[in-house]
């Protein structure tokens, strides 16, 4: 089977009883070794805030609802303005520039995403 593009192929060894337990798991939970493992490593990733999945929003109040924990840690933008900003009120600069650096992203991103929402959310941002 040929790697899809933007995934890294891993090649794991384990005692042979471990795999004879994994099949058995796996099989209860209906799904594949393949898709158990890549949830099961996702999943620590993500909690232990070790990466972030990529992102495709095509709206400020999606990307800051979405990560809404994280810039609340993250940044100096207080909690009402958060939820402003996630019900579609217009952010400033410095707070697009606080979420893009929060969220590890480019500011011309973020600040395409507010310009769309100024401009009635009409055009998708890329």
């Amino acid at each position: 089977m040929a790697t899809p593009k933007n995934h890294k192929r891993l090649n794991l060894v384990l005692p042979e009883w471990i795999h004879r337990g994994l099949k058995r798991l796996v099989a209860d939970e209906g799904v594949t070794i393949q898709s158990w493992i890549e949830e099961t490593i996702k999943s620590a990733v993500l909690e232990g805030g070790y990466a972030t999945p990529p992102l495709n929003y095509y709206t400020l109040p999606a990307l800051v609802l979405d990560n809404y924990k994280v810039l609340q840690e993250e940044t100096t933008i207080t909690e009402a303005r958060l939820e402003a900003i996630a019900a579609g009120a217009v952010a400033s600069e410095a707070d697009l520039v606080r979420i893009a650096r929060a969220l590890d992203l480019e500011e011309e991103f973020v600040m395409g995403l507010a310009q769309q929402e100024a401009n009635g959310g009409l055009a998708k941002a890329s």
